[in-house]
């Protein structure tokens, strides 16, 4: 691709799934057929045959241990029963992200404690993590935000250094496949870390999915309990967990969509590549990739000013995109009791003032990607 590519007039959506399922049809039937003729629909703390092949299919992709669940969100509500967050337990985290990260934390009784964004990456600051560890946090919660990861082994010195145990529990769903700066995957440096397959995410299931990956086999048996009501043996709970199962519908299809996930992710990077040229220099302030860091681009995420009214050129012009995140999580209503005003995290608002995202699904055709470029670009002309 080249800032000459031959551009199109038809719209480019943000995301569409249609392109993708034609290309996949046939593999994705079969593997569906297979798991109806079987009748064998079911997981629980022992994996069966379909949801377990997808986990050992996947776990020799990001290594570790995987354990397939009902959602991403589910993940994170997994994670925690299964460490033990508990009521009055504080578990810091960013306020720019997708409401399920804190909202995880808080279904739990546990208090989420915020701490702004590094403005270059959107990733949470380590100083102020470190600074804002106290005698009550038990776990934290980084945020591979948009498919980027950042220093894995710089926050576990963090959790390392306290006096007391703190657990660090990645959230990972948008940032299946990615590397931190020192080329090390998901959960190599943290208790666990939550995917989602969400059917938007770079692996996307047909409906909602998720899973958990731990590199310690005994925290992966809890997992599975926990997914199972906290079933030890069958019919017999020593603690309480929840239905978090993924169904053998969903592994079947996840597990066809995984042998495609390095072309979709290396398409991704390409886009991602030639958006940045083209926006390097000018109005459009394309996104900051970490020296070293393996970016998945799950979304393609620039700064602009006049945001709103670049958004409504675009949508004048057929092109899609959104806002990840309008609203920073710490000026929700719902967290109004954690006394944080407006202004605590300067960054994180001004983030979600200035951020939008551009289409980047891996079926888009060099000449989507040179139209939304263009009309992009054309709005500051």
């Amino acid at each position: 691709m080249s800032a000459t590519t031959t551009t199109t007039d038809k719209p480019v959506p943000l995301f569409e799934l249609a392109t993708q399922w034609q290309l996949i049809r046939n593999e994705v039937e079969a593997a569906v057929r297979e798991v109806l003729e079987s009748q064998n629909y079911t997981s629980g703390a022992v994996s069966g045959p379909f949801v377990g092949r997808f986990e050992d299919n996947l776990a020799k992709r990001v290594g570790g241990h995987v354990v397939a669940l009902s959602s991403g969100t589910d993940a994170l509500i997994a994670a925690m029963m299964a460490l033990n967050i508990r009521p009055g337990d504080e578990v810091i985290t960013t306020p720019f992200t997708f409401f399920a990260t804190a909202g995880s934390i808080a279904r739990l009784g546990a208090k989420p404690v915020f701490v702004d964004i590094d403005p270059q990456t959107f990733l949470f600051d380590l100083a102020q993590v470190k600074a804002a560890v106290t005698k009550k946090t038990r776990a934290i919660v980084p945020v591979h935000l948009y498919g980027q990861m950042g220093d894995t082994e710089a926050l576990a010195a963090i959790a390392c250094g306290s006096s007391q145990t703190i657990d660090v529990i990645e959230d990972a769903a948008q940032a299946i496949g990615a590397k931190d700066p020192k080329g090390r995957h998901i959960a190599e440096m943290a208790r666990c870390a939550c995917l989602s397959f969400y059917p938007t995410k770079n692996l996307g299931a047909a409906g909602d999915a998720g899973a958990l990956v731990t590199r310690d086999e005994k925290l992966a048996t809890r997992f599975k309990q926990t997914r199972q009501h906290g079933e030890t043996t069958r019919y017999h709970h020593e603690f309480v967990g929840g239905n978090f199962r993924m169904d053998a519908l969903q592994a079947a299809i996840l597990d066809v969509k995984l042998r495609h996930l390095d072309t979709w992710n290396n398409r991704r990077r390409a886009i991602a590549a030639y958006y940045t040229q083209r926006f390097t220099g000018s109005d459009i302030t394309p996104p900051y990739v970490i020296p070293g860091a393996y970016h998945v681009y799950h979304q393609y995420v620039v700064r602009a000013p006049k945001r709103d009214a670049l958004k409504d050129h675009l949508q004048k012009h057929g092109v899609g995109s959104n806002i990840y995140y309008p609203k920073a999580l710490h000026v929700q209503a719902c967290f109004a009791d954690l006394g944080y005003q407006k202004g605590a995290f300067p960054h994180a608002e001004k983030a979600c003032d200035e951020v939008l995202a551009l289409p980047i699904f891996p079926e888009l055709t060099d000449a989507q990607i040179a139209r939304v470029a263009d009309v992009a670009l054309s709005f500051y002309k």
